[in-house]
């Protein structure tokens, strides 16, 4: 019941103008407590998680918004067509899923229930700038004190953090615990601390500090990667063009002679053979070789058979090419009865393999789930986005934030984070920060043609 009184309590400061401090509660769920409050602790009836208790802050706050003023509150601007073309796909899927294929309701909300914090796009927008800034700064500060918890946790080897997976990294011959638990808005503003840090002086480099090391202390190979190459391609949009060309001319250089050194060897190696089996459909013939457990310590290899097996499970299922499989989740009765898939992971204790859900690669989840123009439907806006900031990279926010993107659609090949709801709800917060900065209205023609 406390958290059910949080909520209220969330709803009241935003009715009487104290936002940011609503906001900073919706936050506050969508984080688990800023990734302090274990799910066990906001088990309530139908709540299972933080989430539960931020869509019902965002359905208050938007009941009451469309009470005052309806007409403001819900005026059409560029982006709205997009939500309204998700929001009716969505709609489709919940009616097929409990018509047709009889799904159980709560089962079906649990399922897709991140997607209606979309409508947080109304809110941030009923927001001025100033207290849109201040939110963030607030987030920035909260993220800063969880990744020195995070920090803390491979010191002394024990979580304080949201339990996560753990297991252990060798770097130089020293083994460190390796954390899976890293703070959930990290990722975001640690290209914020990089590029527009609220911090001055000491407090800065500090801040800065903290969030980089934080992002390279999970040891993960793919997150390291991309958020090197997407660090460098931020900092490469700041120079001036005719820099700019001829780094990038080097560099396409460099990149294409280790593409060559490097692409020999892979054509020789197990892992290219595999892929070619792969792609060929031939991953569940015994007579190729392949082997499922060993695939999982091959994890590029691993994540393809993963994306291959369900794309071809729609491609022998046509209705589920448009709309999907259906909304259900991974314990429900129909997923067993609908599915037999080989490439999973394996729950440890059935020993059985684990059909919808991954945390390895986002499209696997996103097609069984939405089909083919459900995904497009869902990377759209995100593509949107990136593109709006790509055009506005004179502007820190909209640098940081289209690097943060590119980073996100690259780590979407090597983990879940695209279906996260911070992955749309940080970076909507940076659009309407930097749209209030545009002498025009925005519209989709600037956007996507350049004029």
């Amino acid at each position: 019941m406390f958290f059910i009184g949080l909520v209220i309590i969330a709803i009241v400061l935003y009715i009487r103008d104290l936002k940011i401090s609503a906001m900073i509660v919706f936050f506050f769920f969508v984080t688990s407590g800023f990734d302090l409050i274990p799910e066990d602790v906001t088990k309530l009836a139908f709540f299972s998680k933080g989430m539960d208790y931020a869509i019902m802050i965002l359905a208050g706050i938007v009941f009451l918004e469309s009470l005052y003023d309806f007409r403001k509150f819900w005026k059409p601007d560029f982006f709205t067509k997009y939500l309204i073309m998700l929001g009716v796909f969505l709609l489709l899927c919940i009616i097929y899923s409990l018509v047709v294929l009889h799904l159980e309701f709560a089962g079906v909300f649990r399922t897709v229930r991140y997607l209606f914090l979309w409508a947080a796009w109304f809110v941030f927008r009923n927001m001025d700038k100033r207290r849109l800034v201040q939110l963030s700064v607030v987030l920035f500060y909260v993220t800063v004190v969880c990744a020195v918890l995070y920090l803390l946790q491979i010191f002394f080897n024990q979580s304080i953090l949201n339990e996560g997976a753990v297991s252990k990294a060798e770097i130089f011959g020293i083994v460190f615990p390796r954390f899976y638990n890293q703070p959930s808005m990290l990722l975001f503003f640690v290209f914020v601390a990089i590029f527009r840090n609220p911090s001055h002086g000491v407090l800065k480099i500090i801040t800065t500090a903290i969030l980089v090391v934080a992002v390279l202390g999970a040891f993960h190979r793919s997150l390291t990667g991309f958020f090197f190459f997407s660090l460098f391609l931020g900092f490469i949009l700041l120079l001036p063009r005719l820099q700019r060309i001829r780094i990038l001319t080097v560099s396409a250089i460099l990149i294409s002679v280790l593409i060559v050194f490097g692409g020999y060897r892979f054509m020789k190696s197990r892992t290219y053979a595999d892929i070619q089996h792969v792609m060929a459909g031939e991953f569940m013939d015994l007579e190729s070789g392949i082997d499922i457990e060993d695939m999982q310590k091959s994890t590029f290899t691993f994540r393809l058979m993963h994306l291959v097996e369900r794309n071809m499970y729609l491609l022998e299922h046509p209705k589920a090419m448009l709309i999907g499989a259906g909304l259900m989740p991974e314990k429900s009765k129909q997923t067993g009865k609908m599915f037999s898939f080989d490439v999973g992971l394996m729950e440890e204790l059935t020993s059985e393999t684990v059909q919808v859900d991954t945390g390895d690669i986002a499209y696997s989840v996103l097609l069984i789930r939405f089909g083919y123009l459900g995904t497009a439907l869902f990377v759209l806006p995100l593509i949107i986005l990136t593109v709006y900031f790509y055009r506005r990279k004179h502007d820190k926010l909209a640098l940081l934030s289209f690097s943060y993107m590119i980073m996100i659609f690259g780590l979407s090949f090597f983990s879940a984070n695209l279906t996260n709801p911070l992955t749309f709800l940080l970076p909507m917060l940076g659009f309407h920060i930097i749209s209030r900065s545009d002498v025009e209205p925005v519209k989709m023609d600037s956007i996507l043609i350049k004029k």
